[in-house]
């Protein structure tokens, strides 16, 4: 294929979209986690955890503002340099239910532990539904910018943007009990916003005729929470038909 004139700048320029559909689409994400939560709270369930669902309803209407505040920061950070610092989550006020003493957290003991797992679950939720789309924009820019592959910090990577959404969750702050009530929603809301960036990053590089060969998949995406997939006209994003995404 051509070489862009300027394929680093492209590339820079591609990273910069993609944080921008991010920070474009946090407050329908958020809104839809109050939302599942809700529906939560009003379904069925064993007593015990109803009622920590229904508990747990008037915590997130003050806190899912900070949470979304808190990733929109970080994410900030990526806007220039497209690499989201490493943070620890001994820099995080205590979350709720947390046990440790004074207003940090440790870096050592079940925390550190639990807060892995929870990032990397959410990793590999968003992968499960974005893999090929993420294959896909991983290879156009590892073509732009002559690598082989993204750093590790590369705001692009499944697992940057889930320790983005984790560390702002505990600094809301959220705690980790909360987030396995809503592990579901969170896990269903975050992998398809993961799966709509990637597509609409790809579709950008595309539209600049960057490895046209690697055709995009049919994109699926939900009308609403619970309902019917809507399916978009026009199989790959080299189809002139735009898609409406709808929360």
């Amino acid at each position: 294929m051509p070489t862009p004139a300027n394929p680093t700048a492209l590339a820079q320029q591609a990273r910069r979209s993609y944080v921008e559909r991010l920070l474009g689409g946090l407050p329908a994400v958020v809104t839809a986690v109050e939302q599942g939560a809700r529906a939560l709270a009003a379904s069925v369930a064993e007593p015990a955890i109803g009622l920590k669902r229904r508990e747990l309803v008037p915590t997130l209407q003050g806190a899912l503002p900070l949470w979304q505040h808190g990733m929109t920061n970080l994410l900030r950070t990526a806007l220039d340099s497209g690499m989201v610092p490493q943070t620890r989550l001994g820099d995080f006020p205590v979350p709720a239910g947390s046990n440790r003493p004074g207003g940090k957290l440790s870096l050592v003991d079940d925390d550190t532990i639990e807060h892995e797992i929870l990032s990397s679950r959410l990793a590999l939720a968003m992968m499960d539904r974005a893999s090929w789309e993420f294959t896909d924009l991983r290879s156009r820019m590892n073509l732009l910018e002559g690598r082989e592959e993204l750093d590790t910090n590369d705001v692009l990577r499944p697992h940057v943007l889930a320790r983005v959404v984790t560390n702002s969750w505990l600094a809301a702050p959220l705690g980790f009990d909360a987030w396995r009530l809503l592990q579901t929603v969170l896990h269903d809301e975050l992998s398809h916003f993961a799966e709509e960036t990637y597509h609409e990053t790809n579709r950008f590089l595309l539209s600049r005729n960057v490895l046209p060969e690697v055709d995009l998949r049919p994109f699926i995406r939900r009308s609403n929470h619970g309902g019917p997939p809507l399916s978009r006209t026009g199989a790959g994003c080299g189809s002139s038909a735009t898609p409406t995404f709808r929360r």
